[in-house]
C-alpha cells in the first residue's frame, strides 16, 4: 500500500476536536448509527471521508423564498370571488354592565 492510498484515520479525540464537537455528541452519534464510522481494535475510527458525510448530513440550507413574500395576517378578498364569511353574520360587541365594587 503506498501513502498515497493510506487512508488517515482519527480517533474520537481527533475526530471530535476537527468537527469542533464534543467527545460524547460524537461517540452517542457513533453508537446510534447515526454517522459514518470505521470500528477498529474496538475502538471508533474515522477516515476523511466520513467526516466530509458527517458535515453534509448535518447541512441546513436556507428554505426557497417565494416572490412576492407572503403577507401576514388575513388574506384580502377579491372582488367578485366567494368569501369564507358569506353567511355569517358577524358578532357585535355589547356594553359592559358595570358590577358594584367590593369593599
Amino acid at each position: 500500500m503506498s501513502a498515497a492510498t493510506q487512508p488517515n484515520v482519527y480517533t474520537l479525540a481527533e475526530a471530535a476536536q476537527l468537527l469542533k464537537v464534543r467527545e460524547s455528541w460524537l461517540e452517542r452519534q457513533a453508537a446510534a448509527r447515526r454517522i459514518p464510522f470505521t470500528m477498529l481494535a474496538g475502538s471508533y475510527r474515522f477516515t476523511g471521508d466520513h467526516l466530509v458525510q458527517i458535515v453534509r448530513m448535518h447541512e441546513k440550507k436556507p428554505a426557497a423564498e417565494t416572490w412576492p413574500p407572503a403577507e401576514r395576517g388575513r388574506p384580502r378578498a377579491i372582488p367578485g370571488s366567494p368569501s369564507p364569511m358569506d353567511g355569517v353574520t358577524p358578532l357585535r360587541a355589547r356594553a359592559r354592565i358595570r358590577q358594584p365594587s367590593r369593599t
